[in-house]
């Protein structure tokens, strides 16, 4: 527990138990796929309403600011949540800091963005739209620290509350102002509200409050392990958001726009199923870092239950592609292409996800730094090659272009990822770690070759609403048949929720 008192005594985390873990898992779910379906259906009508062009330009500003928010976290939210003894010494000392830092660097974005603009071609509105968007930094710095104790204790129920509203507000508002013919602002405002709403609630819900003398004396202790994570989160920013830096500098913004839709979809399916488990992850392995074996069986079975939830519904989207992209409009036409390879990409990305908390939840958040940079630099690397190499084709080639290049670095830097994780850091067996999720793997392939069979009774002229209903539910009902017939360890859990209920 963290003690909000203002003495100077510490406290030890207490190792979580099976209902703790149980139920963090269940309200970090809850939270994520709340604000991921709320997402979904905003996405998509804000989408049908707008077009690619806007959809690319927020996507270059909004990277920026990302960058920005990288640099202030500075891997506070890790240190807090992994440290074994923490005071309000050092909650106060990174408090100071974050919102100290989200006034410095966010008035240096805002100075910052007719460069960003010039960067990226100079796009007609991008400057506007980076300077309306850089209050999101101290935004950010603010939110740092309370967030940060809530997942230490495990509290995702007031995590959960406080995302689930701010998605719901920021969406209504961003497709009222949409209907309302205010363009790319209405991208704007959603994500403002988001982080306003975000934090409102945040506080509310947060019983820490800072005290008003904090001495900074204490970020040091915290800096020891935060300055790998902070490494390791540019290191994240870079390899994670460089297709996009890339495609907007290369390609312009049509192609960003139709790059960003595509990936943005299977990016959320991750997030809630897979991300879920990564929010728990940390907290829940850190009290097992003494004990090696357990912890690897833990992480064994985390892996397992993000493998059964998150690569079956990828198998299912790949599936609806299609349909999807019909229902958006001619302005989107071709998109299933990129969003199908940007699913497959999504599918090994599950395998990577929780590698990184769990070296951090062992103290080796270098290691997880040099598997990061490596992964920025290589991806850069690539993406720049690719730039060159296609720019002036066609939006749908370049975005598709980028989407092949991800899949081939995803699938290096996993490996390499795996084996320093499993076999160096843990000592563990990978293929004990990789063999329970082959059902999911299979039942997630199945799911995907579903359009083969269902193209020949016509379903492909269907109107795209009723098609993605159609060819969602056939998939989701063969994905669920694989996966149940071969996967012991799934049916087993089915069975325990059953029997857990009064």
């Amino acid at each position: 527990m963290v003690d909000t008192t203002p003495d100077t005594t510490t406290q030890s985390a207490p190792a979580p138990t099976r209902s703790r873990v149980r139920s963090a898992i269940g309200w970090s779910y809850l939270l994520t796929a709340g604000r991921v379906g709320s997402s979904i259906v905003v996405t998509f009508l804000l989408a049908k309403l707008l077009g690619p062009h806007e959809f690319g330009l927020v996507a270059m500003a909004t990277v920026f600011i990302l960058i920005a928010q990288t640099i202030i976290q500075q891997g506070l939210v890790s240190a807090i949540v992994q440290r074994d003894k923490l005071t309000p010494e050092h909650l106060d000392a990174a408090f100071g800091v974050t919102v100290l830092g989200g006034l410095g660097v966010g008035a240096l974005t805002a100075l910052l963005s007719p460069v960003w603009s010039l960067i990226n071609g100079d796009p007609d509105g991008l400057t506007a739209v980076c300077l309306a968007l850089s209050p999101l930094v101290l935004l950010q710095g603010l939110a740092i620290v309370p967030e940060a104790v809530l997942r230490r204790e495990l509290q995702f129920r007031a995590v959960a509350i406080r995302t689930l509203l701010a998605a719901a507000i920021s969406g209504i508002l961003g497709i009222s102002l949409a209907l309302a013919g205010a363009g790319i602002w209405a991208l704007v405002a959603q994500q403002l509200a988001t982080s306003v709403v975000s934090l409102i609630v945040l506080w509310v819900v947060c019983p820490w409050r800072p005290s008003r003398r904090p001495r900074l004396g204490a970020i040091r202790e915290l800096w020891a392990f935060s300055a790998h994570s902070a490494n390791a989160g540019l290191g994240l920013m870079l390899s994670s958001k460089a297709d996009v830096i890339f495609t907007g500098i290369f390609f312009g913004t049509g192609a960003t726009g139709i790059y960003r839709l595509a990936s943005r979809l299977p990016d959320m399916l991750v997030d809630v199923t897979v991300r879920s488990l990564q929010q728990v992850a940390l907290p829940s392995l850190s009290r097992l870092q003494e004990d090696r074996h357990a912890f690897a069986v833990h992480l064994t079975k985390l892996q397992h239950l993000g493998a059964i939830a998150g690569l079956p519904v990828l198998g299912v989207l790949t599936a609806t592609a299609h349909p999807l992209v019909g229902f958006l409009g001619p302005e989107w036409a071709g998109t299933e292409i990129p969003l199908r390879l940007l699913c497959l990409f999504g599918a090994i990305n599950v395998f990577g996800v929780l590698l990184g908390p769990a070296l951090q939840a062992i103290g080796q958040p270098a290691k997880l730094a040099a598997i990061l940079w490596t992964r920025g630099i290589l991806g850069v690397a690539t993406l720049a090659a690719v730039g060159f190499l296609l720019n002036g084709r066609d939006d749908v080639t370049e975005a598709s272009a980028v989407a092949l290049a991800g899949i081939g670095m995803q699938l290096v830097v996993n490996a390499i990822s795996i084996w320093v994780t499993l076999r160096r850091a843990i000592g563990a067996s990978i293929l004990r770690f990789l063999a329970p999720t082959l059902p999911a793997l299979l039942a997630a392939g199945a799911a995907a070759l579903t359009p083969l069979a269902t193209d020949r009774i016509g379903v492909n002229h269907l109107n795209p609403l009723l098609g993605v209903f159609v060819l969602g539910a056939t998939a989701s009902l063969i994905a669920a048949t694989v996966l149940l017939a071969i996967d012991r360890r799934a049916r087993q859990l089915i069975l325990d929720r059953l029997h857990r209920r009064p």
